[in-house]
């Protein structure tokens, strides 16, 4: 299986951070993201679901915004580019997940990747392949004072991105060439127009500290208020830094860290994006509906429910309805459950207004209706103006009714009760407008496909190594390049049986 072909040769590379000691080797897994994004574009498998220049479709005087394509970034970015020439979007998706059970404690961050050509409803398709993995990120502790250690992992991050995507980052400044799925040559740009993400990795993208917004100028004081702040750009962050580098030494870290924080930065000093034509972090940070809205609604409104009707109380108004096709009936409650799953999530918010209606004060039901309206409203697979008023709308009034959940002392912390909303994903759910007008519909960054990823490409890699340290990242290259060998033999044999089956077609030479 050795000599077989494969899409892309994964290797390992050694990084060493001069003056910085670590617990073990640092260990890169990864293969140049250029030459998977040529091969996602040219694969014939798309080639009937890809789109290769922006488009603008109307329903009466509406703008209705799906796909990247039809989102107002493509044609701006479109229009930079010299006539005649193909952008290929690139959309990343990178999340921590660990990998051992119990014990152990080793975690993998992959990256992955795809491309906005494609129609997102193949990108939601895990079996079509249309995400790749090019990269596994080192987690690595190093041997410092457990104040800088965010510091370092955060630079390393940084750095690895940086050495996956150069290529890419060439491309997108100068232009490349590319066959398409057709095999004709195109001349293309690649601009990034998407990280798709949580928020605590997306504070480390922006480099911004975590009481501060990474989407807008928004710092911790202003998470309560439902005012849009202007965007957090990746020049001011850069202007920032480098001010901060004028007069402090980076490595310097305890100075470096000081005056980073007083400008709500991080100590990050090098953003992988910095050199990436189009590349700004206010504008490429896409969320993802599962943990700013599903997750959200988990741990703040579900907790805020709790609080005012009581556990038992709940569980009851959920208990005594009756059994519906089409809505999930919980006849145990929900209250016992610890974990729950995007769908759970989505059941229980179906229900639960009505489940509470009389338990709880009108003006508390109300500011938990506008946050679910919200949510719901934000799964749209094509947005409109009037659709983005409705969400502007739900927000507004939960903004107008909120003092209904401090009155009631449901929003509690250690202390006690809180009369504050600071509350990081709240602020960012008032990005949600603006982020559809630019890059489409949020559905198409759905985590659906990626969250399978990470149990296919790291839980099930590690139980195929022999789970040593010494060797653990030369046995999992050793593996990747024998499942892309496969792979890449499957789509050769499959491309060959549809060509055959077309040949015979048009020979009339088929029986049914």
């Amino acid at each position: 299986m050795d000599v077989l072909p494969c899409f892309t040769e994964w290797k390992v590379s050694k990084i060493e951070f001069t003056g910085c000691k670590t617990t073990q080797p640092i260990e890169l897994i990864w293969h140049d993201a250029l030459d998977v994004t040529k091969q996602l574009f040219s694969d014939p498998t798309f080639a009937n679901h890809i789109t290769f220049e922006p488009y603008i479709v109307q329903a009466g005087d509406q703008h209705e915004y799906g796909d990247y394509m039809s989102a107002d970034m493509a044609g701006k970015i479109q229009d930079n580019h010299p006539v005649g020439t193909t952008q290929v979007p690139i959309i990343i998706d990178s999340d921590k997940t660990p990998v051992t059970q119990v014990t152990g404690g080793l975690e993998m961050h992959p990256v992955f990747i795809t491309i906005g050509n494609i129609d997102s409803e193949v990108r939601s398709k895990a079996t079509l392949r249309a995400w790749r993995c090019v990269g596994y990120m080192p987690i690595i502790k190093f041997k410092v004072h457990l104040d800088y250690q965010t510091i370092l992992q955060g630079r390393l991050w940084h750095k690895c991105i940086d050495l996956i995507f150069a290529n890419l980052k060439a491309a997108a400044a100068e232009g490349c060439f590319m066959p398409d799925p057709f095999q004709y040559i195109c001349y293309v740009f690649t601009p990034l127009i998407a990280h798709v993400c949580d928020l605590l990795e997306a504070t480390m993208i922006t480099v911004v500290s975590k009481n501060a917004s990474p989407l807008t100028t928004a710092t911790q004081k202003n998470f309560s208020d439902g005012t849009l702040h202007p965007p957090h750009t990746g020049w001011h962050t850069l202007q920032l830094i480098v001010d901060i580098c004028k007069t402090v030494d980076p490595w310097d870290l305890d100075k470096f860290q000081k005056a980073a924080k007083a400008a709500f930065l991080s100590g990050v000093h090098m953003p992988y994006w910095h050199d990436w034509m189009y590349a700004c972090p206010s504008v490429f940070l896409a969320s993802k509906i599962l943990h700013t809205g599903h997750k959200f609604f988990f741990d703040h409104p579900l907790n805020w429910v709790k609080e005012t009707v009581g556990n038992q109380e709940l569980d009851a108004c959920f208990t005594v309805q009756h059994k519906r096709v089409g809505t999930r009936h919980f006849a145990k409650g929900i209250t016992h459950i610890k974990q729950m799953t995007g769908r759970d999530h989505r059941e229980i918010q179906c229900t639960i207004i009505a489940s509470i209606a009389g338990a709880a004060p009108p003006r508390f039901i109300y500011a938990i209706c506008a946050l679910v309206d919200f949510i719901y409203l934000a799964q749209n697979p094509v947005h409109s103006p009037d659709s983005l008023k409705a969400m502007t709308q739900a927000l507004s009034n939960f903004h107008s009714f909120k003092d209904a959940i401090v009155d009631a002392e449901a929003r509690r912390g250690k202390n006690g009760p809180k009369e504050d909303f600071f509350i990081p994903k709240l602020k960012l759910l008032q990005s949600f407008c603006r982020m559809v007008e630019r890059l489409g519909s949020l559905m198409q960054f759905s985590a659906d496909v990626t969250e399978r990823l990470l149990i296919t490409h790291c839980k099930d890699l590690f139980n195929r190594t022999s789970r040593q340290s010494k060797d653990f990242a030369l046995q999992c290259v050793q593996i990747l390049n024998r499942c892309s060998e496969k792979c890449h033999a499957d789509h050769q044999n499959s491309v060959f049986d549809k060509r055959l089956v077309n040949v015979c077609v048009g020979n009339r030479r088929i029986s049914l």
